[in-house]
């Protein structure tokens, strides 16, 4: 029973209600980086979108769009991987919420390459095919199951090459542990609610290929890492 997938249960997290002040806000995205460095979040991104990468022709560099960006932590583990191969990139970034982009903008001062625009992730103000890939990483969980799929749609539409979504995986031990967690290494109201329940909001591999599928992603790969991380990889095989 306890390795079982409890039921989803969509509450919206503090975050995303932006009442919080900003020093409060920063100090919840520090946390969520040290999550990320930590538990695998940057490892899977970056895992994935080695290939893409890779296979990038070299005459232009390589444009990138973070969905949902945050404190831009994603985009900034991708340049930094860039840099490592040579590979040249750009990167635009966007969120809705103007105190964390405020906090991306300083976060990311040394990273040219990354730019951010305001926006709703639910209303993309770009063309299809205007990106080599398209990513979104932490945040798929924060939507219902129909803007989630809406989602997943326009991602793959604007996206030329393909895209990763980087997400966890519900579960009652990592509810557990996070709870926990939270609790022993920080004393921020927001990341103690929003931690564990991010996880109970989260989606199974099995609710991801659904989700591809009703977004009428045609190819993809789900993939399960530790510790319970979910990777939805689709590329576009005819670009």
């Amino acid at each position: 029973m306890i390795f079982s997938p409890p039921s989803r249960n969509l509450r919206e997290e503090l975050l995303d209600l932006d009442e919080a002040p900003y020093e409060e806000v920063r100090d919840s995205l520090n946390d969520v980086r040290k999550v990320n460095k930590y538990l695998s979040g940057y490892r899977v991104l970056l895992q994935h979108a080695e290939q893409f990468l890779k296979n990038h022709p070299p005459s232009r560099p390589m444009s990138i769009l973070d969905v949902a960006t945050g404190s831009a932590d994603q985009p900034v583990a991708v340049a930094k991987f860039a840099r490592k191969l040579a590979i040249p990139v750009k990167i635009h970034a966007i969120d809705i919420n103007l105190k964390m982009l405020r906090f991306a903008r300083e976060m990311t001062r040394r990273y040219p390459e990354i730019v951010f625009t305001q926006c709703d992730v639910l209303a993309l103000p770009f063309r299809e095919n205007s990106f080599d890939l398209v990513i979104n990483s932490l945040s798929l969980h924060h939507f219902s199951w129909e803007k989630a799929v809406a989602i997943l749609n326009a991602m793959y539409r604007i996206s030329r090459r393909g895209i990763i979504v980087n997400d966890l995986h519900r579960s009652r031990v990592a509810h557990a542990t996070i709870f926990i967690l939270t609790r022993l290494l920080t004393k921020n109201r927001l990341t103690r609610y929003d931690a564990p329940v991010s996880v109970m909001n989260a989606f199974t591999p099995s609710e991801f290929s659904a989700l591809a599928q009703e977004a009428g992603i045609p190819q993809y790969e789900i993939h399960r890492h530790f510790p319970y991380r979910i990777a939805l990889v689709s590329e576009k095989t005819d670009s």
